[in-house]
């Protein structure tokens, strides 16, 4: 019994510290809705950094009115898009739109960052990855 008690006091203190939720993590109250959506307020965060700020707003927007699982894979497929330049399908014709209206923002907005410089030294430096196909 003692040992059970001592393990609860010891999660019980861990979380007082991870406390207070409603300043972490934006008014979710309980830890489950938490966790699913911080995975996905991950990818937008890291898509974000590749578009200007009106482009913001309209994928903000656009994914606003997602159910939560959908709105994780379109966060997803952008982000891999942007990272290795493979486009996804849906299986919703509307999903579909909005991933093309996304990756024409992200085209034409990925110029225009501060960054842009960088990854093109990179690219320069390093080129692009080659797949061995004999393997």
């Amino acid at each position: 019994m003692g040992r059970i008690e001592n393990q609860n006091s010891e999660i019980s203190q861990l979380m007082q510290y991870l406390a207070p939720w409603l300043e972490k993590t934006d008014g979710e109250e309980s830890m489950g809705s938490w966790e699913t959506t911080m995975a996905t307020k991950m990818m937008v965060k890291l898509l974000e950094l590749w578009l200007t700020q009106e482009s913001r707003e309209r994928v903000e927007k656009m994914l606003e009115y997602y159910h939560p699982l959908d709105r994780a894979a379109m966060a997803y497929a952008l982000v891999v898009y942007v990272m290795t330049g493979t486009k996804m399908t849906f299986k919703s014709a509307m999903a579909n739109v909005h991933f093309k209206k996304a990756c024409k923002m992200l085209k034409e907005d990925m110029p225009e960052l501060m960054f842009a410089g960088h990854v093109k030294y990179m690219m320069r430096r390093y080129g692009p990855k080659k797949v061995n196909s004999e393997k």
